[in-house]
């Protein structure tokens, strides 16, 4: 089933979209992507100033969640120089200095290069040397890129109407021709920890991990005497041109050696001469119909168990982002990140010989013939992994089998100790992930509800 969205595009000016008057015929033809995402009507660049973000800085999406990105520090110390939005000082995480750092300039002795092909191969080595753990090179398309510059790192806002953004994404994809597009892993014992500081640590070092990557390897095309743009592309459709992966069922990209369990962060845009990698199939397409444990074990109920919608011109499955986003300021004193649906998934394997034949298995057999692998494969990954990934996990002084919450929660009942009975019973091998299953409404009807009960007994 395919979903037409009928929320209205809000046009996007003329001299912000690059081509003249918006007509469709001055555009190039919207590129391939793999089979996961499929172009079915016209589409407009994002407005880098509406996305979930940038929308929050503002205060649009409700005081809980502005409070929650501006005045929030979390209790674990790890989780304090992880994020900015997180630290006690923002001086204390690295995003920040990077994000508040100058760009560096272009080397005016510029290296002639005379072979693509050898230099993109050289690009990639040196991804790898500085901890990128998979470097693809994507050709760029208009469709990539903001209508304005996306927030910068420093977490100050949209930088829309100034910078590379303010030029326009058709004259920057002619300026910037190449994308390089990495992704960091997450530890895959640590991700295992959902809803849980471990997972937390996991998810925010390696986006911590990736930014200084970026900022080294930006900084060296800028050494070779070329320019290195960032905070410009969407990271999704250069990732899937590039190949890094394809567009799961949860929104996530998935890639061949590390599932979902992976962050993309801004690509640089350069004009560097490489050479394009191809979009990849990995069967995730003819999987995502089947599996559906990340909709089925969501917190949220934010992923559809439904088909595809359409998205501006784009086909593809739907995520319910706000209820996903507004989970989080009602959790926080126990976890910063869900990561339930990426623990879920079942591409997200460590890097195995058993891992490679499942999936070479699926992308090597026929399309027509897949459905009769993806049952079996999914069948075996219930039986050995468990349809709701509890396991336990422990890290240096983290155990995610002992759940440890504020002694002052409002109606909670906690030990002297701190820790939780009851929850889930305790057997040395699962782990407590609070809340299992909640519907981010659920906070606001109760919270309604209060406010109703007290008016009533005010009036009386």
């Amino acid at each position: 089933m395919v979903v037409k969205e009928d929320r209205p595009q809000a046009p996007v000016p003329a001299e912000l979209d690059g081509h003249q008057n918006g007509s469709e015929e001055a555009r190039p033809p919207y590129p391939y992507l793999g089979r996961s995402v499929r172009q079915v009507g016209s589409w407009e660049s994002v407005d880098a100033a509406q996305t979930p973000h940038e929308k929050n800085k503002r205060g649009e999406l409700g005081k809980p969640l502005f409070n929650w990105y501006h005045n929030r520090t979390s209790r674990d110390p790890l989780g304090r120089i992880a994020t900015a939005n997180a630290s006690a000082d923002r001086r204390n995480t690295l995003g920040t200095v990077i994000g508040t750092a100058g760009k560096g300039g272009i080397n005016a002795d510029k290296v002639d290069v005379t072979d693509p092909k050898a230099m993109t191969k050289h690009i990639k080595e040196v991804a790898k040397f500085l901890g990128i753990d998979e470097c693809r090179i994507a050709a760029v398309h208009p469709s990539f890129l903001y209508a304005g510059s996306r927030y910068p790192d420093d977490g100050t806002g949209s930088t829309r109407d100034s910078g590379v953004g303010a030029a326009g994404p058709e004259a920057n994809a002619k300026r910037y021709p190449y994308a390089i597009a990495c992704v960091v892993a997450w530890d895959y014992n640590m991700s295992r920890a959902h809803r849980h500081r471990i997972g937390d640590a996991a998810y925010h070092f390696s986006a911590e991990k990736l930014v200084v990557a970026y900022a080294n390897l930006a900084a060296y095309i800028r050494e070779l005497g070329y320019s290195a743009e960032r905070t410009v592309a969407q990271p999704m459709p250069l990732a899937l041109a590039a190949g890094i992966g394809e567009l799961g069922r949860h929104g996530m990209l998935i890639t061949r050696d590390y599932g979902p369990r992976v962050h993309l962060g801004d690509p640089i845009l350069t004009d560097l001469p490489l050479v394009p990698d191809q979009p990849i199939d990995i069967g995730v397409e003819d999987f995502c119909k089947v599996c559906k444990k990340c909709a089925t074990t969501c917190p949220t109920n934010s992923i559809s168990v439904e088909g595809k919608a359409v998205i501006n011109g784009i086909e593809k499955y739907k995520i319910n982002w706000e209820t996903c986003y507004r989970l989080r300021p009602h959790v926080m004193e126990f976890w910063e990140s869900c990561l339930t649906c990426v623990a879920a998934c079942p591409y997200t394997k460590p890097k195995t010989w058993w891992h490679f034949l499942a999936v070479n298995t699926l992308s090597r057999t026929p399309i027509p013939l897949r459905s009769l692998v993806v049952w079996p494969l999914k069948w075996l990954d219930d039986l050995v992994w468990g349809k709701v990934p509890r396991k336990r996990v422990q890290f240096m002084s983290h155990d995610s089998a002992v759940l440890k919450v504020p002694k002052s929660m409002e109606g909670m009942k906690v030990p002297a100790d701190g820790n939780v009975d009851g929850a889930i019973k305790m057997d040395g091998k699962t782990g407590i992930y609070y809340p299992l299953k909640e519907n981010t409404r659920r906070f606001d009807i109760l919270k309604e509800k209060r406010r109703a009960s007290k008016a009533v007994a005010s009036r009386r």
